[in-house]
């Protein structure tokens, strides 16, 4: 049971670990790929491009001197100085927080007694000495001496000679005095800072009763030693407050783009000095690091995003190292462009020319998206080196947001420069109405309002000149098929179409058809109808090399390949796809038309060739890989468009009587045998697609072989014309109820003739005499005679086709596939 257990479980290990290797090896091919270096590279690029701009100028300037520019805040910034002086008063302005505290009349009485007894040790000292009295005189060493005694009350020279000469009786006496005059202050309240207040109170109780110089040089001393307050400042309560008071303060600040400084006008105060320092614009600072950090990440954070979204829109942008490389250098001229015009004018920078050309030359998705990016960062760039406010930041954000996206829908799938024009001339009005509408709602100065309006639409008109300036030079350097190009590839003048039709008629008339096909096709289908439309006027340009080989290019000769054995015949006609791609890269073709050149057989099978190698070879095996086109089943829609648009135009021209229901039978029939073959394999195409591809082109074929009126045989003889001697306009005959009803075709009995030639010799004497009422009634047949209307020459003798009988649909549908086995191969 244990080892049949694990056994499962140790095949999930083992699976999860090929699983866990297998996407390490991914996203390490993925992360050392070409288009991950391109992508790296360029964002780097862009990311300096965008630091250098937002790097701020310095200036040279000190505290006191008059300023000589006009120095505005890059960034909003605090002003210290100013904000600390604020909450400084703001701190000093609060009042006190106070505490009682019990026993200090204790503590103070203590103290009292313990410093009278060291003033009696003093004053016992000094009785000692010789000759004391009230008015001894105590040299240096004894004053010392008796300093030491008294270390509880520091008293200076002439204070210490004071007590040292007053008696113990007057000492105890005093000590009495102060000890009711302490006691009954103490009782009262003493507040913390207030001391002196009860000092003088004591003064006062006891200064009748005690010696001024005693008084003063003793007493007071001493109570202001011993007197504590009872009520005391709680220090945590009222730091706590003070420091509420602070907060409350707000800090002076400088918004972004408000003149700290005017050229000319004062001088530089601290305040200004140390906040052109916080923004390191003095030529003394250190470069900010975080600046140019938070400028990386946001180049990074918004180009990968924008990156990610388009794999999930537009995969083959980035699988495709040339396109991936055209849109980074469309990213960074846009880039560079706004750089040099917000010098100007933050308005005037040409954002929307991101969105013009990548609509123009790669598609809407890449448009709309990168238009985002160029937004944001622009927006942040002029904003930080122009020092302009967020209100105008959000302002110019909303408007290129919105004016690139119209400019992108108006640039896609266009054809013509006249376009780009009609698209920057949106632009610039979305930018003008949005300025304005803008303006409105915040209420801004209207006069400045109209003015970044006006910028705004010249920001589209120079946007739309440089995307036709730019987007020309582009498509030589990348060959890209945009619409443009495709219509220039589409002109009948182009060098290849016009060898074409000089040196291969037919085959040119076959591309022509072939290409009216798959452009109605890919119009049914969402493809990309001129992309196919081109593949179809070049897919057999191959054949200008061998023209003569291929059964259109005959002219009713014979066929040259026929004489040919089958393998060299095969060869002859496969290699006319690897002469295709030959002649395309010769004339520059973009890489998406030589792939459905190269693709538009797939891998297809010459069948003509090989059944006659079959037939030839009297029963030996012969590999049908001899007779296969050497390109894989193409791989895109418009390649496989092309593809079935030519075996159709080829088969279809072969059938002797197309019909309508007999050419879409055989359409579905052709197309049932390239899905079979395996040739819409790697094509993206859906079941819907393919039925919507073979009912567009039932609809083109029908139009190209419509029923005609059969006209009917011209009669053996034609009648001879005859010169009226008289020029007398003859009468308007009278019609025939017969003439008046509907024609539906030719027949004896519907238009009889007799030949009789009484009737024409009265016709002919009437009209020479001129009498309209002898003019017979030629309502009426007429009768002639074949001899008067001889021709002056023969007319060669026409064999009148006789009819055949109408084949049934079970012959047409197995001549049809008859046919298309000895269709032209290619």
């Amino acid at each position: 049971m244990n080892g049949t257990s694990a056994s499962p479980l140790r095949a999930r290990l083992k699976r999860s670990a090929r699983q866990m290797k297998a996407t390490l090896h991914r996203m390490r091919l993925a992360l050392f790929s070409w288009r991950t270096c391109i992508s790296v590279i360029s964002i780097i690029i862009i990311a300096v491009l965008f630091s250098i701009t937002i790097t701020p100028a310095r200036y040279n300037i000190s505290v006191g001197m008059v300023p000589t520019h006009t120095i505005t805040a890059t960034r909003d910034v605090v002003d210290e100085v100013t904000t600390e002086s604020l909450r400084a008063s703001a701190a000093q302005a609060v009042q006190p927080t106070y505490v009682t505290v019990d026993g200090v009349a204790d503590t103070v009485l203590a103290n009292l007694n313990q410093i009278f007894l060291q003033m009696d040790a003093a004053i016992q000292y000094s009785e000692k000495l010789e000759d004391y009295g009230p008015t001894r005189r105590y040299t240096a060493e004894e004053l010392e001496y008796a300093r030491k005694i008294l270390t509880l009350l520091p008293l200076r020279d002439y204070q210490l000679r004071t007590l040292l000469n007053t008696t113990r009786e007057d000492l105890s006496t005093l000590f009495s005095i102060l000890s009711d005059a302490i006691q009954n202050t103490m009782s009262s309240y003493i507040i913390q800072g207030s001391e002196y207040v009860a000092v003088s109170n004591i003064m006062q109780i006891v200064g009748y009763r005690v010696d001024t110089s005693l008084m003063q040089n003793v007493v007071q001393p001493l109570l202001n030693e011993i007197i504590q307050p009872n009520i005391v400042i709680d220090q945590e309560a009222t730091e706590a407050a003070r420091e509420a008071a602070r907060a409350e303060v707000e800090p002076v600040i400088y918004k972004q783009g408000q003149n700290i400084v005017v050229k000319g006008e004062g001088r530089v105060e601290r305040y200004q000095y140390e906040m052109l320092s916080a923004m390191g614009l003095l030529s003394n600072n250190t470069v900010s690091i975080t600046i140019y950090v938070g400028a990386v990440l946001l180049v990074v954070l918004t180009v990968s995003l924008a990156l990610c979204l388009l794999r999930f829109l537009r995969k083959d942008i980035i699988y495709d190292i040339k396109r991936l490389v055209l849109l980074f250098i469309i990213v960074i001229l846009t880039l560079v462009c706004c750089i040099f015009a917000q010098m100007l004018n933050i308005y005037l920078a040409p954002i929307a020319l991101s969105a013009l050309l990548l609509s123009s030359m790669l598609g809407l998705e890449p448009a709309v998206i990168f238009n985002m990016v160029m937004s944001v960062l622009v927006s942040a760039m002029v904003t930080s080196s122009r020092t302009s406010d967020a209100g105008e930041m959000m302002k110019l954000l909303a408007c290129s947001l919105g004016s690139g996206t119209v400019g992108a829908m108006l640039a896609y799938n266009h054809t013509g420069r006249l376009r780009v024009i009609l698209a920057a001339l949106a632009v610039g009005a979305c930018n003008l109405l949005y300025m304005i509408s803008l303006g409105y709602m915040t209420g801004s100065n209207m006069d400045t309002v109209q003015l970044n309006a006006l910028w705004g639409l010249a920001s589209g008109g120079i946007s739309g000149a440089l995307c036709i300036a730019i987007q020309p030079l582009l498509e030589l350097i990348f060959n890209l098929p945009t619409p443009t190009k495709l219509m220039e590839l589409s002109n009948p003048n182009h060098p290849l179409l016009h060898r074409l039709l000089l040196e291969a008629p037919g085959t040119y008339h076959h591309s022509i058809v072939v290409s009216s096909l798959a452009e109605a096709a890919a119009e049914a289908i969402g493809a990309n109808p001129l992309l196919a439309r081109v593949g179809g006027y070049y897919h057999d340009v191959g054949k200008l090399r061998r023209p003569q080989f291929f059964k259109e290019n005959q002219l009713g000769g014979e066929n040259l390949l026929v004489e040919n054995d089958p393998y060299t015949a095969a060869q002859i006609v496969i290699s006319h796809t690897r002469d295709g791609v030959t002649l395309a890269k010769q004339y520059h073709l973009p890489q998406e038309v030589i792939r459905i050149i190269q693709e538009h057989h797939g891998n297809t099978p010459v069948m003509y060739f090989y059944s006659m190698a079959l037939k030839q070879a009297d029963g030996k095996p012969v590999d049908v890989a001899n007779f296969r086109y050497d390109a894989n089943p193409p791989s895109t829609k418009e390649g496989a468009i092309v593809l079935l648009c030519d075996t159709i135009e080829a088969a279809v021209r072969s059938m002797p009587n197309p019909t309508p229901e007999g050419i879409e039978q055989f359409i579905v029939k052709l197309v049932r045998g390239k899905l079979q073959d395996g040739q819409l394999s790697n094509s993206p195409l859906t079941l819907k697609d393919i039925d919507d591809i073979c009912r567009s082109c039932t609809m083109v074929l029908n139009g190209v072989f419509h029923e005609r009126i059969e006209y009917p045989d011209p009669p053996a003889e034609l009648q001879k014309s005859q010169k009226h001697p008289s020029k007398k306009a003859a009468p308007t005959p009278v019609p025939d109820e017969r003439l008046t009803k509907p024609w539906d075709g030719f027949t004896e009995e519907s238009n009889p003739i007799t030949v009789d030639d009484s009737g024409l010799e009265e016709a002919a004497q009437s009209s020479a005499r001129g009498s309209l009422e002898d003019i017979p009634d030629f309502s009426q047949p007429i009768p002639v005679r074949l001899s008067d209307f001889e021709p002056d020459t023969p007319l060669p003798e026409v064999e009148v086709p006789q009819p055949e009988a109408v084949p049934s649909v079970e012959e047409l549908m197995q001549q049809a596939a008859d046919e298309g086995e000895k269709e032209d191969p290619v």
